[in-house]
């Protein structure tokens, strides 16, 4: 096995694409309404799980354990409660 040496450019070039995916697709994943009772991150990797193997800079399955991690930590222990906008539930039900 060969080893590559992992820059913190590297790593901040993977938070990036990370980033631009979820950006991408805010309204999709906001559709899902993921929190503590619904944490259906099989769901989440449907949106943007596509756009992640596309990349094939990325490795899929780090990109996919560093997803559920984040959104673990993120729906277990919020630090505070997000309202959703009145606009936001009538694109929803509309």
């Amino acid at each position: 096995m060969k080893h590559a040496y992992v820059s913190t450019l590297d790593f901040l070039n993977l938070l990036q694409t990370f980033s631009r995916v979820i950006t991408a697709n805010d309204h999709q994943i906001n559709l899902l309404e993921l929190h503590s009772d619904n944490a259906n991150l099989h769901e989440l990797w449907e949106v943007i799980g596509s756009e992640i193997t596309a990349n094939k800079d990325l490795n899929q399955y780090a990109m996919r354990k560093l997803t559920y991690e984040l959104m673990h930590a993120l729906i277990s222990d919020p630090v505070e409660r997000v309202e959703l906008p009145c606009d936001f539930e009538d694109d929803i039900f509309s």
